[in-house]
């Protein structure tokens, strides 16, 4: 029996055992992940983590206390095909590592779902910590800044090695997961098997200008969508298209860094969006009043303002590249 993440066909046993080799990347059995998570938390939702404990060594179930914890996921495949997909995708990125990609551990197949093991993050995901209204506590301006450069480098990896937009929807704050000391890791689990696109969106992009397909993304008319809570940050091209390329991962990375500059929520997020598109909105004006109140450069505020908007702009060949991005917010870093 094979052990580590190959690009062959699936196992025809995805419950059999499996030895673990030197890759450190493992077929989970269905009885293993139950005893992991102590029988799934006794109940787990598609697309719900749950928290498990492994062997770091073996890869094998271990009680609470003692093993490594782990984050596991259920995600339905949409048919066979998917999950040869994913493990290509997931062979490649075992074949170019980055120390800010979230790590995969294993995985495991049951009655067409995928169950996915990869790092714990005690400070969960960004989207928890950017808020005003909901976060814990306010991030200083280096913890911010040092969050950003960390998804910055790993994107702009990502970007050199694959040539494509990474995510089939759009990147998110939630993909952005958070250490113990706010080193930024980002989440590229599972992107291959997303649903997709919704074709009931198709039907009314073709009898509206952008204009109206701006409007409609920014109030609840996308509900059906998947993840229609986090549309605000799905570049133009993607509410056209449905699809989106390596310049709408620099659109949604301006829309996370807004955030993190900001704290709005949602709903002021679209309205500045609107406001910057429109250019009736000074980003300066609506940083963060926690951070004035901690003080932080004034002129790193300023340009890391220049810098999102030339992220959000609507020509996706007028946006810079994830590598020009990272470049400037280490210069951001250095004021």
């Amino acid at each position: 029996m094979g052990s580590c993440l190959s690009t062959s066909t699936p196992p025809n046993e995805p419950n059999a055992p499996i030895k673990v080799e030197e890759e450190g990347v493992k077929v989970f059995t269905v009885d293993e992940l139950k005893k992991a998570t102590k029988d799934f938390g006794n109940k787990m939702e598609i697309g719900e983590s749950l928290i498990g404990y492994i062997d770091p060594k073996t890869l094998s179930p271990a009680k609470e206390g003692v093993g490594m914890a782990v984050t596991v996921k259920r995600i339905y495949l949409t048919n066979k095909q998917s999950l040869q997909d994913w493990l290509v995708d997931q062979e490649f990125l075992r074949l170019n590592p980055h120390p800010s990609l979230v790590k995969l551990f294993g995985y495991g197949t049951d009655l067409g779902m995928l169950f996915i093991v990869s790092e714990y993050f005690p400070n969960g995901s960004l989207d928890r910590h950017i808020c005003r209204e909901s976060r814990p506590k306010s991030l200083p301006w280096e913890t911010r800044l040092k969050i950003s450069i960390g998804a910055a480098q790993c994107l702009a990896f990502l970007h050199s090695t694959k040539k494509v937009g990474l995510y089939g929807t759009y990147l998110t704050a939630s993909k952005i997961m958070l250490g113990l000391e706010f080193n930024a890791k980002v989440s590229y689990l599972g992107l291959n098997i997303l649903p997709p696109h919704d074709e009931e969106m198709h039907f009314f992009q073709a009898a509206r200008p952008l204009t109206d397909l701006y409007e409609m993304a920014e109030t609840d008319f996308f509900s059906h969508v998947t993840e229609p809570k986090q549309f605000h940050y799905a570049p133009p091209e993607y509410i056209l298209s449905g699809m989106s390329h390596m310049a709408g991962d620099v659109y949604s990375f301006g829309v996370i860094l807004l955030e993190m500059l900001t704290g709005f929520g949602k709903t002021r997020i679209i309205k500045a969006k609107r406001g910057i598109r429109n250019d009736k909105e000074n980003i300066v004006e609506m940083i963060d009043p926690d951070l004035e109140s901690n003080s932080y450069p004034l002129e790193a505020g300023r340009q890391m303002c220049k810098l999102i908007r030339k992220c959000l702009k609507e020509d996706p060949e007028k946006r810079p590249s994830m590598q020009q991005v990272l470049d400037k917010l280490n210069a951001i870093a250095q004021i």
